[in-house]
């Protein structure tokens, strides 16, 4: 049983979750439970908001397709355990992604929509891992492979490793079984529109990655220590000078000058997604006028760290997003969702770059989990005692 500690996971908490969930029966009497108890149980997905939507529409009509999502994510926690259950979802999701891919292509409004349905999966895979794996070893790794978002990683290597260990063999049609399409109701439930300006860079599962999950730094360009968050703002500093030297000029000294190393620096400074949009972003906006524009953003994101410190600076970037989520509150149900999946990207980002950063394991965990859960008053007090 030695092996099965190293991915602890709180099985019985999340399944009695699912029951509460299932039960609530009377939408307009249960509202707010049934927004706290999606939330509480997926996490900031595409789930948690179809509960918000049934509650802010009081859509009677959809309630039992909601009983229905949920019932299908419980059984599968029941047939495979949990991390089977995630292993399940995230490989239908990117069986559906590549299907859509490989038919239609990249620019296509379906492939978008299914590589929104991956990143999504890979959401609820970071808010299980944080908020009901144990922390220990193993589920640090898993947690910043989540986080990561590399799905072909995951697919490939990770979460067929820890079913090794857990002694949990998937045959290939029950992975085929995550590409139900009840896994994709709240999406379409919510009829998200495609915005290609949040499209995602596909995932390379050979690509280089730390030991930890983290991004990538050669020992060439690791500090010898750091130790504060003054350490890491220099770092950060020195690091975002150099990546905007190899992208401008094209050109830099080692190891500079490997675009693997700058792709990974670059997504642990800035956020994954933002670096997707930086270095590959979707045919239909990708152009000079938009690289300049991410390249004047590098420029002044070290302007801002020198000002600031790193943790000021990032955390300015939530604030004003959620800002413009609050004013947005009473516009039509699409922009209010639009403003909500840009807040979402936001935190994806600086929790990213916060988990990569600030030094101390706890207190970067601690923040992490705030922010991801969208605990934001209390991340903004934490912040303040730093």
């Amino acid at each position: 049983m030695g092996a099965v500690t190293d991915y602890q996971i709180d099985t019985e908490n999340l399944l009695a979750r699912h029951r509460k969930l299932g039960g609530l029966k009377a939408l307009a009497a249960s509202g707010q439970k049934l927004r706290d108890r999606s939330f509480e149980l997926y996490g900031p997905t595409a789930i948690a908001d179809f509960a918000k939507w049934l509650t802010r529409s009081g859509n009677l009509a959809a309630k039992p397709q909601f009983g229905q999502v949920v019932q299908a994510h419980q059984q599968l926690i029941i047939n495979h355990g949990v991390y089977g259950w995630l292993q399940v979802l995230l490989t239908g999701a990117v069986y559906q992604y590549q299907r859509d891919l490989n038919t239609a292509g990249r620019s296509a409004d379906a492939t978008y929509l299914s590589r929104q349905h991956v990143d999504d999966v890979c959401r609820l895979g970071t808010h299980i891992v944080l908020n009901y794996g144990a922390p220990i070893e193993g589920n640090r790794k898993l947690l910043a492979h989540f986080m990561s978002g590399n799905y072909a990683r995951l697919v490939n290597t990770v979460l067929p490793a820890v079913g090794a260990e857990l002694d949990i063999e998937l045959a290939p049609e029950v992975l085929e079984s995550g590409a139900d399409p009840v896994f994709r109701v709240p999406q379409q439930a919510l009829q998200l529109a495609v915005v290609h300006e949040l499209d995602l860079r596909p995932m390379d599962a050979d690509e280089p990655v730390a030991a930890d999950g983290l991004s990538y730094a050669p020992e060439s360009i690791q500090p010898g220590e750091v130790t504060t968050l003054a350490d890491a703002t220099q770092q950060m500093i020195h690091e975002l000078t150099m990546i905007t030297r190899a992208l401008q000029e094209g050109s830099a000294p080692a190891p500079w000058d490997d675009s693997a190393i700058v792709r990974a620096r670059l997504e642990a400074c800035m956020g994954v997604a933002w670096a997707s949009q930086c270095l590959d972003p979707h045919p239909e906006i990708a152009s000079v006028e938009h690289t300049d524009m991410y390249l004047e953003e590098l420029v002044a994101r070290v302007e801002q760290l020198q000002d600031r410190g790193l943790i000021a600076t990032v955390s300015s970037e939530i604030f004003e997003t959620r800002q413009l989520v609050e004013n947005a509150a009473t516009e039509e149900q699409a922009t209010v969702m639009l403003y909500e999946r840009a807040l979402r990207q936001s935190v994806d980002n600086a929790a990213w770059v916060i988990l990569n950063w600030v030094p101390g394991l706890q207190t970067a965990g601690f923040l992490t989990q705030l922010l991801l859960d969208y605990q934001f008053d209390a991340f903004f007090d934490e912040i303040e005692k730093l």
